[in-house]
C-alpha cells in the first residue's frame, strides 16, 4: 500500500521487490486472527475482505478457522505474486484500498491489520469499506498507538523510529472520529497485549533483512548502529523479553 510520508520522509518502500523477503520473515499471527475473530461475528456463508493483505499469511490464518470465504486485496503486485505462489484457495485482487472494485454492500467483514500507515488516503479507505459492507457488518482495525509505538523493542535500538511511526500511524482518537464522521455507529477500542515472546536469532534475520517498514526509513548510520547494538546484546545472553501492544478499532455499518 502506498505510504503516508511526513514532511522529513520522502523515502518511500518498494514493496514489490521486498515482498519474497517479507513473506519469509513475517509469518502470520494466530494471536492476531483469534483477537479479530473474539470481536466479530462472522458465519459460514460470511465474505470477509482482508484489506492490505500482502502476503496472505494472516489471510491464510483467519480462513482456515472460519468456514468463511475471505478474499485479499492489496496494491503490491509484488505481494499478491508471492501470495499465489503459496496458495490458490484465497482468491486475491489487486487495487488501492482509496477505491475498491466492488459493488456496495458486499461484505460481512472487513478487516485491517497494520494497514492505515501505509496508506495516503486512509479516511477514503474507511469511507470505501463503509461502502462495501453490509448493514449491520462489521469493520475491524488492528493498529498501534503512539504509545505502544514507543513501547516497542525496535524503539529501543532505532529511537528514531519512534518518531517516524508516530507521525505515519494516525492517532487513535483521530481513527475514531473518521469512523463516525462517515457514519459507522458502535465505535469500540480495545488496547491487547499478546503474549510474551523472547526475542532471538529470528528477530535478528528480521532486522537483518529489514523486515519491518520503518527500518527503511531510517539513516544507514543509526541502522547500523542499532542492528550492532542489537547483536552485542544478543551476544551477552540478554533475554529481550517483549509483549506486542497492538490496538483493535471495531465499528459497525448501522442501516
Amino acid at each position: 500500500m502506498p505510504a503516508r510520508e511526513g514532511s522529513d520522509r520522502a523515502r518511500t518502500i518498494d514493496y514489490d521487490s521486498v515482498a519474497a523477503a517479507y513473506d519469509c520473515l513475517r509469518a502470520g499471527d494466530p494471536e492476531m486472527v483469534e483477537h479479530i475473530l473474539r470481536r466479530v461475528e462472522l458465519r459460514s456463508e460470511s465474505l470477509v475482505l482482508d484489506v492490505g493483505c500482502g502476503t496472505t499469511n494472516n489471510t491464510l490464518l483467519l480462513a482456515s478457522a472460519t468456514r468463511s470465504l475471505v478474499v485479499g486485496l492489496d496494491l503490491s503486485l509484488g505481494m499478491l505474486r508471492t501470495a499465489i505462489l503459496k496458495t490458490r484457495s484465497v482468491p486475491v485482487l489487486q487495487a488501492t484500498a482509496e477505491l475498491m472494485p466492488f459493488t456496495s454492500h458486499s461484505f460481512d467483514l472487513v478487516y485491517m491489520t497494520e494497514v492505515l500507515h501505509h496508506l495516503s488516503d486512509y479516511a477514503s479507505a474507511l469511507t470505501e469499506a463503509h461502502r462495501i459492507l453490509k448493514n449491520r457488518a462489521s469493520l475491524c482495525i488492528v493498529t498501534q498507538s503512539h504509545d505502544q509505538i514507543a513501547e516497542r523493542m525496535t524503539s529501543r535500538f532505532f529511537p528514531s523510529t519512534v518518531r517516524i511511526d508516530q507521525s505515519r500511524y494516525p492517532r487513535i482518537s483521530e481513527i475514531e472520529g473518521v469512523l463516525s464522521t462517515i457514519g459507522f455507529t458502535q465505535v469500540r477500542t480495545t488496547e491487547q497485549h499478546f503474549s510474551t515472546a523472547i526475542l532471538g536469532q529470528e528477530y535478528l534475520r528480521t532486522v537483518e533483512q529489514k523486515g519491518y517498514s520503518m527500518l527503511h526509513k531510517v539513516s544507514e548510520d543509526e541502522y547500523s548502529s542499532g542492528l550492532h547494538e542489537l547483536k552485542a546484546a544478543l551476544d551477552e545472553g540478554e533475554a529481550l523479553q517483549y509483549a506486542a501492544g497492538y490496538t483493535f478499532v471495531v465499528a459497525k455499518r448501522e442501516v
